[in-house]
């Protein structure tokens, strides 16, 4: 995985310069003399990482000629956005001082270019909780659509499964590409209608990427207001390929 950040600052009149930390892998930014409360970097870094790593840290330090550098801050920034959107444009984060008060921001500009893997990934959809039960005189019949990359793969109906049905099924899925995310999409089939979605849940992949396998855990199910609507539970496991 690797990231590109494009920095600006704020940090009186000081040497600024930046720490970054993303999980194992730190850069240095050049130091701005005389830069004070506005200094501008204008860098970008470069960052080869693990799978999942949750955030950038970025501390920012004065230089001192005589003596130890002194902190003058830290930001930290929670990747998942960016692991979703591969973009974040110029956006303002809050530095916090040493004694826990915030002062001044950092602007980064944040790039992902997610890693490709090779291998299979098997979805177990387990069941769903409190889903939104779209029949006024009857119960559901939920089913889902999951889809990993370009593969679409739909669950069996589970007739009257109302607001908690029981799947329990497995779906396999080629990996070969740079996929990040499993999109499920949770339906109600109708007779005589179209079928009405029930919400939609992202389940991030990361994680079962790095680890082979992650166990069965709840995911949240949106509506197409970002509602919640319940949730669905997921077992993940991944086999690379060799």
């Amino acid at each position: 995985m690797r990231r590109i950040f494009f920095l600006l600052g704020r940090s009186g009149k000081s040497d600024p310069y930046c720490l970054l930390s993303c999980g194992p892998v730190k850069h240095r930014s050049r130091t701005i003399h005389d830069g004070g409360s506005d200094p501008v970097w204008n860098q970008s870094f470069l960052f080869e990482i693990l799978d999942g790593v949750p955030e950038l840290s970025v501390s920012v330090y004065d230089s001192e000629r005589n003596g130890r550098d002194e902190s003058m801050g830290v930001t930290v920034i929670p990747l998942a956005p960016l692991y979703m959107n591969r973009q974040i444009e110029p956006t303002k984060y809050k530095v916090q001082l040493p004694n826990g008060h915030f002062h001044g921001e950092l602007v980064l500009r944040l790039k992902f270019f997610p890693k490709v893997h090779h291998g299979q990934l098997t979805l177990h959809l387990v069941k769903g909780h409190n889903l939104l039960d779209a029949d006024v005189f009857d119960k559901s019949d939920p089913y889902a659509i999951i889809t990993c990359h370009k593969q679409k793969l739909k669950s069996r109906v589970i007739e009257n499964g109302g607001s908690n049905p029981n799947w329990d099924q497995t779906f396999a899925f080629t990996i070969d590409s740079e996929v990040t995310e499993v999109l499920i999409k949770l339906f109600d089939r109708d007779t005589f209608t179209a079928d009405d979605l029930l919400g939609t849940a992202i389940v991030p992949l990361h994680k079962v990427f790095a680890e082979g396998y992650v166990p069965p855990m709840d995911y949240k199910v949106l509506g197409k207001q970002g509602q919640p609507q319940g949730e669905v539970t997921v077992g993940l496991k991944y086999v690379p390929k060799i």
